[in-house]
C-alpha cells in the first residue's frame, strides 16, 4: 500500500491523552499522521489527543489508532515498548499549515546538513 504522505524520521517526545495520559516518542511523522513508541499497547480504532512541540510551539490533533505492535528494539528485561502508528483527523486548517511548514523546514535543514558533510 502506498502511503499518501512522505514520512520525515524524527524523535520528538509528546503525549497521548484519551483515559489515561501516556508519555510517546514521535518516531515519525508525515502530513496524515505519524508513528510513536510507547509503553503500553493501544486499541485499533481508538480516537486519542496528541500533544507535542513542534520548535518552539506546542501541537495537538485528534488521533485514531491505525495498528499497533511489539517493538521487536526493545531490550529484555526492560518493560515492553509498542508501535503505534496514528493517523490525524480532521487537523484544522493552522494546524496543518503549522505541520506542512515544520516538515519542509526539517527537510530543507537536513538537506543543508548533509551537504555540508
Amino acid at each position: 500500500m502506498r502511503r499518501r504522505a512522505p514520512r520525515l524520521p524524527i524523535q520528538i517526545v509528546g503525549s497521548l491523552r484519551g483515559r489515561a495520559e501516556r508519555d510517546v516518542v514521535v518516531l515519525d511523522l508525515s502530513l496524515t499522521g505519524c508513528l510513536v513508541r510507547c509503553g503500553a499497547p493501544l486499541d485499533k480504532g481508538a480516537i486519542l489527543d496528541l500533544a507535542l512541540r513542534l520548535d518552539p510551539d506546542p501541537f495537538a490533533a485528534k488521533v485514531r489508532v491505525t495498528g499497533a505492535s511489539l517493538d521487536g528494539s526493545s531490550l529484555a528485561g526492560e518493560p515492553p515498548q509498542y508501535l503505534t502508528g496514528l493517523a490525524f483527523m480532521g487537523l484544522p486548517a493552522r494546524e496543518e499549515a503549522r505541520l506542512r511548514r515544520f516538515l519542509q523546514e526539517e527537510r530543507r535543514r537536513r538537506s543543508a546538513d548533509a551537504s555540508h558533510q
